[in-house]
């Protein structure tokens, strides 16, 4: 009895690992996100966070390779919503199985900060998703944003087709001096990155897995 326990088991996480493999090689699209924070000191906030538009549970978003200028990650990280794992030092996972999922963590600024965006892009019908970026101070009262609508220095709706750095909304925060974000195309994704968005991808099996 107990190998017949297991064969179901193990057929099941082969199917898993081959079906993320393609999925991860159909979909993932690749950036690198860099902006200047020479302007900024001390310690600040950043937030990613990926919002649920078409009700389907179909998009993840790994980012990786964070670098700070000369500042670092501080304290742990703190997640709101379902679908959000990692941090700043080992990467982030980040899905759309939930209406909304939120990353929390603070930093040192330093002259600069930078990482690598891999993200699917799959759309159904009605409102795509979109994912964000945030930089806000220490105690998330204030984001810098010059966009009061969004409070994001980055945008990226996620509807469909091939991304390219145009399809990103970019924005920069005049009353902190802070320019926007640079986003150019990446190559593949580093295998951190790949192992992040499979993660990802895994979650959202999870998710639409029916339930007896």
């Amino acid at each position: 009895m107990r190998i017949n326990q297991k064969i179901p088991i193990f057929v099941l996480a082969a199917m898993t690992v081959a079906l993320t493999a393609v999925a991860t090689r159909a979909t993932s699209q690749s950036f690198n996100v860099s902006l200047d924070t020479s302007s900024l000191s001390g310690t600040q906030t950043i937030l990613f966070g990926i919002t649920d538009g078409d009700g389907v549970a179909d998009n993840s978003v790994a980012l990786s390779a964070f670098h700070f200028g000369g500042g670092s990650a501080e304290g742990s990280a703190s997640y709101l919503g379902s679908g959000v794992s990692g941090d700043l030092t080992s990467g982030i996972a980040i899905n759309d199985s939930g209406f909304s999922a939120l990353f929390e963590q603070q930093f040192s600024v330093g002259s600069s900060l930078s990482f690598l965006l891999a993200t699917s892009n799959d759309f159904v019908d009605g409102t795509p998703d979109a994912f964000a970026f945030y930089i806000c101070d220490a105690t998330v009262t204030t984001c810098y944003s010059d966009d009061t609508s969004s409070a994001a220095l980055l945008v990226l709706n996620l509807s469909g087709g091939t991304l390219s750095p145009s399809s990103f909304i970019l924005n920069g925060a005049v009353d902190q001096n802070l320019p926007a974000p640079v986003v150019t195309p990446s190559g593949v994704p580093e295998p951190g990155s790949l192992l992040l968005l499979a993660s990802g991808l895994v979650g959202l099996g999870g998710a639409l897995r029916p339930r007896r």
